[in-house]
């Protein structure tokens, strides 16, 4: 007993936590009297909730490390820390409710709280102002989902969580609908939540009148993510000489024996280095799982028609309407004459919305609806006035356009742009070339 008394373990919470964590049952005395701490430093809490408790937050942490030990004593725990938390987060001192927060992360991965509760609870607590509370809470949320579903599909916790998601997607706070937006994307990118549910929730995401929700929602179904991009930037800023420069380097060189075995040497390493780097996967399978893409491209063009975003938010609102368009082969009239107010060779990433143009026309669309589009691109892009790198570009978008409604492409037309194969510009000359066979493939 004098051994323990020298050791003052009801004063050394870590040495009494390793004790405990050894042998639990030889402690249970220490243990209770610590909880009994615990429990009048709750009292006292509850009294000034936003004063600092650095004792409060040693004890919740000693209790959540030495949880599992004594699951009966402890069973009110998690309960009452989540109370805590839902009745006083907003008056908190930030590194007492990061403390309960991790208290429950520990309770959790120590699998002795329900996983549903919890994260409900933490998407309420994205509605702080505590920037790194949320990243933590966002990390855990993540990873918890994912190991909940890493041996087999939980469906049960899966429906309730994604009817949560929905109703956060619409909260109030711009930044817990963020967080939830990007919780719903980080778990389908990772094939957890990848069902028709989860693609359906984010395209509420797209009417939101957040910029960064609607934005999120559609970078989702484009594709695009701007870290992605920055680090496949960063990466071939990084790669070494490509097979051609090897080719040329010593090609160019003196002819010798030895430098054609440097050559197959570095081609060797080159084709390992390939073999190494992971093969990009474009997934467009979030837009074959709308429910409803004629409803929601005719919302999406209503939207755009009366939005008041910056242009780069209508440019990926366009992409998206012309993809639905393209792909479903839907039926969507008034985006061909919206479209064609952009048709200028002056207009800002005009390349962009020519794409647009050629992604939206497909074979069910009557062609009198597209002749007009094409006839825009014709009259502003293919004119002497301009340069041959604008014909060129107007002339390979009717040619995109023409491969996918060929009738939309007149005879009269045809005949006029048949007289620019005698053009000066290489370019032009062979653009116009090609422009004919989608015609001949008809007849």
């Amino acid at each position: 007993m004098s051994g323990r008394q020298g050791n003052k373990l009801p004063n050394n919470l870590p040495q009494l936590q390793n004790l405990i964590k050894r042998d639990p049952q030889s402690y249970v005395e220490e243990f209770l009297q610590q909880y009994r701490h615990y429990q009048s430093n709750v009292q006292i809490f509850r009294l000034q909730p936003d004063k600092p408790n650095k004792e409060l937050a040693d004890l919740v942490m000693f209790l959540a490390q030495v949880g599992h030990c004594y699951p009966q004593q402890l069973s009110a725990l998690a309960q009452e820390l989540s109370e805590l938390l839902t009745s006083y987060h907003t008056v908190l001192e930030p590194e007492l409710r990061m403390t309960f927060c991790k208290a429950l992360i520990l309770l959790r991965n120590k699998d002795l709280i329900d996983p549903t509760g919890l994260l409900e609870l933490f998407f309420e607590l994205l509605r702080c102002h505590d920037k790194l509370l949320r990243k933590t809470l966002y990390t855990h949320i993540v990873s918890d989902i994912k190991n909940i579903n890493a041996k087999h599909k939980n469906n049960k916790v899966n429906t309730t969580l994604q009817n949560y998601m929905y109703t956060m997607l619409r909260d109030s706070n711009p930044i817990a609908a963020k967080i939830s937006l990007d919780v719903m994307v980080e778990l389908y990118r990772r094939n957890i939540w990848n069902d028709a549910k989860t693609v359906n929730v984010i395209t509420t995401a797209c009417f939101s009148k957040v910029a960064k929700i609607l934005v999120g929602g559609l970078k989702f179904f484009l594709g695009k993510d701007e870290d992605e991009n920055n680090d496949s930037d960063s990466e071939s800023e990084n790669e070494g000489p490509s097979a051609r420069d090897v080719m040329v380097r010593y090609n160019t060189g003196k002819k010798s024996s030895k430098n054609k075995k440097k050559m197959e040497k570095a081609m060797k390493v080159l084709k390992k280095h390939k073999k190494k780097k992971k093969a990009e996967v474009f997934n467009f399978s979030a837009i074959h799982l709308i429910h409803d893409p004629q409803d929601f491209s005719e919302k999406l063009l209503k939207q755009l028609e009366n939005s008041k975003e910056r242009f780069e938010v209508k440019i990926m609102m366009m992409e998206l309407i012309s993809r639905l368009v393209g792909i479903h082969e839907l039926f969507l009239f008034n985006f061909y004459p919206f479209i064609q107010r952009f048709i200028q060779p002056h207009q800002r990433e005009v390349t962009k919305i020519l794409l647009c143009a050629a992604q939206a026309s497909h074979q069910l669309v009557p062609p009198e609806v597209i002749e007009p589009m094409i006839m825009t691109i014709a009259n502003n892009f293919v004119t002497d006035r301009n340069s041959g790198e604008v014909m060129t570009v107007g002339i390979n978008a009717i040619k995109e356009v023409a491969a996918r409604c060929p009738l939309a492409i007149t005879e009269d037309l045809l005949q006029d742009l048949a007289q620019y194969k005698t053009h000066k510009d290489k370019n032009v000359m062979m653009t116009e070339a090609d422009l004919q066979k989608p015609r001949q493939r008809l007849k």
